[in-house]
Protein backbone atom coordinates (compact mmCIF):
# COMPACT_ATOMS: atom_id res chain seq x y z
CA UNK A 1 0.00 0.00 0.00
CA UNK A 2 2.64 2.38 -0.48
CA UNK A 3 0.59 5.01 -2.53
CA UNK A 4 -1.76 5.29 0.48
CA UNK A 5 1.26 5.70 3.25
CA UNK A 6 3.48 8.38 1.42
CA UNK A 7 0.97 11.32 2.33
CA UNK A 8 -0.11 10.36 6.09
CA UNK A 9 3.56 9.66 7.12
CA UNK A 10 4.55 12.73 4.94
CA UNK A 11 1.98 15.07 6.97
CA UNK A 12 2.86 13.46 10.59
CA UNK A 13 6.51 14.88 10.36
CA UNK A 14 6.16 18.15 8.42
CA UNK A 15 3.09 19.03 10.29
CA UNK A 16 1.56 17.41 13.18
CA UNK A 17 5.16 16.61 15.19
CA UNK A 18 5.63 20.34 14.81
CA UNK A 19 2.33 20.88 15.99
CA UNK A 20 3.09 18.71 19.34
CA UNK A 21 6.19 20.73 19.54
CA UNK A 22 4.03 24.27 19.35
CA UNK A 23 1.34 22.39 21.97
CA UNK A 24 3.74 21.07 24.36
CA UNK A 25 3.52 23.37 27.15
CA UNK A 26 -0.32 21.79 27.74
CA UNK A 27 1.00 18.78 29.04
CA UNK A 28 3.45 20.53 31.67
CA UNK A 29 2.56 19.79 35.20
CA UNK A 30 0.17 17.21 34.81
CA UNK A 31 0.01 14.70 37.12
CA UNK A 32 0.14 10.79 35.62
CA UNK A 33 -0.78 8.79 38.11
CA UNK A 34 3.02 9.54 40.48
CA UNK A 35 4.55 11.38 37.72
CA UNK A 36 4.33 14.92 37.11
CA UNK A 37 4.77 15.29 33.46
CA UNK A 38 7.33 17.99 31.56
CA UNK A 39 6.51 19.83 28.56
CA UNK A 40 9.15 17.71 26.05
CA UNK A 41 6.62 13.97 27.63
CA UNK A 42 4.15 15.07 24.46
CA UNK A 43 6.87 13.07 22.52
CA UNK A 44 6.86 10.07 25.12
CA UNK A 45 3.06 10.42 24.27
CA UNK A 46 3.39 9.94 20.26
CA UNK A 47 5.73 6.80 20.84
CA UNK A 48 3.06 5.24 23.49
CA UNK A 49 0.60 5.80 20.36
CA UNK A 50 3.04 4.05 18.07
CA UNK A 51 3.68 1.48 20.66
CA UNK A 52 -0.07 0.69 20.80
CA UNK A 53 -1.05 0.56 17.32
CA UNK A 54 2.21 -2.04 17.60
CA UNK A 55 0.79 -3.68 20.14
CA UNK A 56 -2.64 -4.33 18.25
CA UNK A 57 -1.04 -5.23 15.16
CA UNK A 58 0.95 -7.69 16.96
CA UNK A 59 -2.30 -9.15 18.71
CA UNK A 60 -4.55 -9.51 15.65
CA UNK A 61 -1.16 -10.96 14.10
CA UNK A 62 -1.40 -13.89 16.88
CA UNK A 63 -4.86 -14.47 16.52
CA UNK A 64 -4.33 -15.72 12.85
CA UNK A 65 -1.46 -17.76 14.17
CA UNK A 66 -0.43 -21.41 15.53
CA UNK A 67 1.10 -18.67 18.28
CA UNK A 68 -2.68 -18.22 19.55
CA UNK A 69 -3.54 -20.66 21.66
CA UNK A 70 -0.05 -20.36 23.63
CA UNK A 71 0.08 -16.73 23.87
CA UNK A 72 -3.10 -15.65 24.37
CA UNK A 73 -4.77 -18.44 26.39
CA UNK A 74 -8.67 -18.42 26.37
CA UNK A 75 -8.58 -15.22 23.92
CA UNK A 76 -10.37 -16.36 20.80
CA UNK A 77 -10.50 -14.32 17.36
CA UNK A 78 -13.75 -12.36 17.76
CA UNK A 79 -13.21 -10.57 21.34
CA UNK A 80 -9.25 -9.50 19.29
CA UNK A 81 -11.68 -8.58 16.74
CA UNK A 82 -13.85 -6.08 18.53
CA UNK A 83 -10.23 -4.63 20.53
CA UNK A 84 -8.28 -4.74 17.63
CA UNK A 85 -11.41 -2.20 15.73
CA UNK A 86 -12.31 -0.09 18.91
CA UNK A 87 -8.56 0.88 19.06
CA UNK A 88 -9.15 1.84 15.69
CA UNK A 89 -12.65 3.61 15.96
CA UNK A 90 -11.00 6.17 18.81
CA UNK A 91 -8.05 6.73 16.01
CA UNK A 92 -10.78 7.48 13.10
CA UNK A 93 -13.31 9.97 15.41
CA UNK A 94 -9.96 11.92 16.68
CA UNK A 95 -9.25 12.04 13.11
CA UNK A 96 -12.81 12.89 12.17
CA UNK A 97 -12.93 15.27 15.20
CA UNK A 98 -9.36 17.21 14.19
CA UNK A 99 -11.22 17.87 10.31
CA UNK A 100 -13.79 19.75 11.84
CA UNK A 101 -12.12 21.83 14.42
CA UNK A 102 -9.31 22.34 11.68
CA UNK A 103 -6.36 21.69 14.28
CA UNK A 104 -4.59 20.01 11.88
CA UNK A 105 -0.87 21.55 12.27
CA UNK A 106 -1.71 23.27 8.80
CA UNK A 107 -3.83 25.95 7.66
CA UNK A 108 -4.98 23.65 4.69
CA UNK A 109 -7.55 21.37 6.01
CA UNK A 110 -8.44 19.56 2.90
CA UNK A 111 -4.92 18.58 2.58
CA UNK A 112 -4.73 17.12 5.85
CA UNK A 113 -8.43 15.75 4.68
CA UNK A 114 -6.55 13.91 1.76
CA UNK A 115 -3.78 12.98 3.67
CA UNK A 116 -5.97 11.35 5.95
CA UNK A 117 -8.65 9.46 2.94
CA UNK A 118 -5.61 7.71 1.87
CA UNK A 119 -4.25 6.62 4.77
CA UNK A 120 -7.74 5.11 5.94
CA UNK A 121 -8.17 3.47 2.71
CA UNK A 122 -4.98 1.71 3.85
CA UNK A 123 -5.84 1.01 7.58
CA UNK A 124 -8.91 -0.47 5.63
CA UNK A 125 -6.82 -2.85 3.82
CA UNK A 126 -5.19 -3.93 6.64
CA UNK A 127 -8.01 -4.88 9.09
CA UNK A 128 -10.07 -7.14 6.28
CA UNK A 129 -6.70 -9.00 5.78
CA UNK A 130 -6.40 -9.62 9.51
CA UNK A 131 -10.71 -10.40 9.94
CA UNK A 132 -12.02 -10.71 6.89
CA UNK A 133 -15.64 -11.69 7.52
CA UNK A 134 -15.81 -10.02 10.55
CA UNK A 135 -14.77 -6.32 9.48
CA UNK A 136 -16.74 -6.83 6.47
CA UNK A 137 -19.70 -7.65 8.81
CA UNK A 138 -19.28 -4.77 11.59
CA UNK A 139 -16.12 -3.28 11.32
CA UNK A 140 -15.99 -1.38 8.75
CA UNK A 141 -19.86 0.60 9.88
CA UNK A 142 -18.47 0.93 13.15
CA UNK A 143 -14.80 2.42 11.69
CA UNK A 144 -16.54 4.96 9.25
CA UNK A 145 -19.14 5.76 11.82
CA UNK A 146 -16.22 6.64 14.48
CA UNK A 147 -15.18 9.05 11.95
CA UNK A 148 -18.85 10.61 11.86
CA UNK A 149 -19.07 10.64 15.34
CA UNK A 150 -16.08 12.58 15.90
CA UNK A 151 -16.73 15.04 13.54
CA UNK A 152 -19.96 15.32 15.63
CA UNK A 153 -18.36 15.90 18.82
CA UNK A 154 -16.16 18.89 16.73
CA UNK A 155 -18.56 20.58 15.99
CA UNK A 156 -20.46 20.74 19.00
CA UNK A 157 -17.55 20.26 21.79
CA UNK A 158 -14.14 21.76 22.10
CA UNK A 159 -11.63 19.31 23.81
CA UNK A 160 -9.14 20.29 26.54
CA UNK A 161 -5.92 21.32 25.16
CA UNK A 162 -4.63 18.33 27.80
CA UNK A 163 -6.87 16.15 25.71
CA UNK A 164 -6.48 17.32 22.25
CA UNK A 165 -2.30 17.49 22.67
CA UNK A 166 -2.70 13.78 24.49
CA UNK A 167 -4.47 12.95 21.59
CA UNK A 168 -2.73 14.14 19.20
CA UNK A 169 0.26 12.82 20.29
CA UNK A 170 -1.03 9.29 20.08
CA UNK A 171 -2.71 9.92 16.94
CA UNK A 172 0.67 11.23 15.08
CA UNK A 173 2.45 7.81 16.90
CA UNK A 174 -0.29 5.58 15.38
CA UNK A 175 -0.04 7.31 12.05
CA UNK A 176 3.51 6.50 11.81
CA UNK A 177 3.31 2.94 12.89
CA UNK A 178 0.55 2.22 10.16
CA UNK A 179 1.57 4.48 7.35
CA UNK A 180 5.12 2.49 7.23
CA UNK A 181 4.08 -1.27 9.12
CA UNK A 182 3.29 -3.36 5.91
CA UNK A 183 6.60 -2.04 4.52
CA UNK A 184 9.34 -2.70 7.12
CA UNK A 185 8.25 -6.42 7.24
CA UNK A 186 9.00 -7.23 3.67
CA UNK A 187 11.59 -4.20 2.32
CA UNK A 188 12.62 -6.44 -0.33
CA UNK A 189 9.06 -7.19 -1.96
CA UNK A 190 8.26 -3.08 -1.45
CA UNK A 191 7.57 -0.75 -4.00
CA UNK A 192 9.92 2.35 -3.40
CA UNK A 193 9.11 4.07 -6.45
CA UNK A 194 4.90 4.32 -5.83
CA UNK A 195 6.12 5.57 -2.31
CA UNK A 196 8.30 8.04 -3.45
CA UNK A 197 5.66 9.23 -6.22
CA UNK A 198 3.64 9.44 -3.48
CA UNK A 199 5.31 11.47 -1.19
CA UNK A 200 6.79 13.68 -3.57
CA UNK A 201 3.45 14.76 -5.01
CA UNK A 202 1.96 15.23 -1.51
CA UNK A 203 4.81 17.33 -0.36
CA UNK A 204 4.41 19.56 -3.60
CA UNK A 205 1.13 20.19 -2.38
CA UNK A 206 2.10 21.16 0.76
CA UNK A 207 4.69 23.79 -0.62
CA UNK A 208 2.63 25.46 -3.04
CA UNK A 209 -0.99 25.62 -1.35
Amino acid sequence: MPRATAPAVLHAFVHLLPELDERQEALEGVTLFVWSLAAHHVYAVAFVGLALFYGLERLAALSRSHEFGRELGSFTEEPVFWVHVGGFAVYNAFIGYALVRGETGTDNVALFGIAMALHLFGNDEAMEHHHRDLYGRFGKWVLAAAVVLGAGVGAAYALSDVAFTTLLGLLTGGIVFNSIKDELPRTRESRFWPFAVGATAYGVLLLVL
